[in-house]
């Protein structure tokens, strides 16, 4: 977990046993920064790295730094905040010997990387050599021209800004969230990888009205002006539904899952099935189907930290240059998402997913899009429901991807319209079942920032599910 220090230095250290991954959710585990926090630039970033590795007794050695200032502003009712805390940290990963040890600290100045490094040198020594692991990862690929990666005005952006901003959008009866991240990313090595980024993010999600069927709509992006705050919020504003809530029906029926809430399942199915961690324990379904259909033909799910149409980053935290990868072609899993280390394990090809730790896992993922206009997709799930977003969304049995989540912003879908409101729904399922049985993919796509807030997101367009089981009213109190 990421520490919250002071610019240059910072936090005590502790043991990263090289389980975790370096892009997981903050914790508090130490104060904020006075004043604004600034960000070390990526040449002094650069120029503790290389003394680091130059003082370095293990055979070979890997430094990842991320240095992150994330800011929030929230407007609920009458009241509004906004905050802005910087966070560090830097994970050390050595091969000496045979023997792989790491450590992560969240001290930035020189003396404390250098202990760092001795820190994982002696982890290293506790362990048995690992066979058929001659070197850490590397990988020389050019890297390819990126999009813009970084908007000086989000960079700048300082709360009371936000909080203006988040004023200026809401209407009566709406709470917005808006949450974005600077972010520096170094990834250097012994074996000659240097890899250094400086990247935005921001994500604005709008819920209309506190009943249930409100209107909800997200969005993010690299910068403040392709947010489009106002379209998301008019959005948000055309799926609200008025009136009293109904209850749903005590049948099966079709659904429509809004933009938002078909990347929640996208990001589910990539936590337990295609993440490194998964595969190997063995309880991705993906074991016993790679390519397997086992999806409807519509489903392909890409990731593509290339693509400017999403949230790109040029390469993972091995420092691999990012590209295309097929997890899923005509409905078929085609392959885990695997660092170097994890490849060469299970005799796969590497997919550079490497998030830090022992872990890797897709950051850039689109779900591809289909031909369906919005009022084409409500038609094809006539007398059925429409479902804004699910939260939350908790997984049950990875090996059948069995969830159970909470559906919000539901309304009954009427004459190829939405219509009347209806209770929040508990919806106990399957992906394997429902991603089996889709009705239709809308055309237009909704992007949301990824676990880490920075580094990538997630794509995907409104689907039409021919069939889902009879939903239930979620449990009140």
């Amino acid at each position: 977990r990421p520490c919250r220090g002071a610019r240059g230095g910072g936090g005590k250290s502790a043991p990263g046993g090289g389980s975790g991954a370096v892009s997981a959710t903050p914790s508090a585990a130490a104060p904020a920064a006075a004043g604004r926090g600034e960000l070390l630039s990526l040449e002094e970033m650069s120029e503790r790295l290389e003394r680091a590795l130059a003082t370095s007794a293990a055979d070979e050695t890997e430094l990842v730094w991320l240095e992150t200032r994330r800011g929030e502003a929230a407007a609920r009712g009458q009241r509004i905040h906004a905050r802005r805390l910087p966070e560090r940290t830097i994970l050390v990963r050595v091969l000496d010997r045979g023997r792989v040890g790491s450590f992560r600290t969240c001290g930035g100045e020189p003396g404390e990387l250098e202990s760092a490094v001795r820190m994982a040198v002696a982890q290293s020594r506790l362990r048995e050599p690992l066979a058929g692991l001659p070197h850490l990862p590397a990988d020389e690929t050019p890297l390819a021209a990126p999009a813009p990666l970084a908007d000086p005005e989000l960079a700048a952006l300082e709360p009371a800004a936000a909080r203006e901003l988040v004023t200026e959008l809401r209407e009566r009866r709406e709470t917005i969230d808006l949450v974005w991240t600077e972010a520096r990313v170094a990834v250097f090595s012994s074996r000659k990888v240097r890899r250094s980024a400086t990247v935005t993010a921001v994500e604005l999600a709008v819920r209309r009205g506190r009943r249930p069927g409100g209107g909800r709509a997200a969005t993010a992006a690299r910068s403040l002006a392709g947010l489009a705050g106002r379209e998301t919020a008019e959005r948000a504003r055309a799926r609200h539904g008025t009136g009293a809530a109904e209850e749903p029906p005590a049948t099966p029926v079709p659904v429509v899952l809004a933009p938002e809430a078909a990347i929640r399942l996208v990001e589910l199915l990539n936590g337990v099935s295609f993440s490194a961690m998964a595969y190997y324990d063995g309880t991705s379904f993906l074991r016993e189907h790679l390519g397997v259909q086992v999806f409807d033909r519509a489903i392909n799910l890409r990731d593509d930290g290339t693509d400017p149409a999403g949230l790109p980053f040029p390469f993972d935290l091995e420092g691999t240059a990012k590209r295309r990868v097929d997890l899923i072609l005509k409905g078929a899993p085609r392959t885990p998402t695997l660092d170097q280390r994890q490849a060469a394990v299970l005799g796969l090809p590497p997919t550079a997913h490497a998030i830090g730790g022992n872990n890797a896992r897709a950051e850039h993922l689109f779900l591809e899009a289909g031909e369906l206009g919005s009022e084409e997709l409500l038609a094809a799930a006539d007398g059925g429901l429409w479902i804004g977003d699910l939260e939350p969304l908790e997984p049950i049995e990875p090996r059948r991807v069995t969830f159970r989540a909470r559906a919000v912003g539901v309304r009954r879908i009427e004459g190829g319209r939405l219509a009347a409101p209806v209770v929040d729904l508990a919806w106990e399922d399957s992906l394997l079942r429902a991603l089996a049985s889709v009705a239709g993919m809308g055309r237009e796509t909704t992007r949301r920032l990824g676990p880490d807030r920075f580094t990538g997101g997630i794509s995907a367009p409104a689907i039409a599910l021919a069939e889902v089981p009879a939903l239930s009213p979620w449990p009140r109190g």
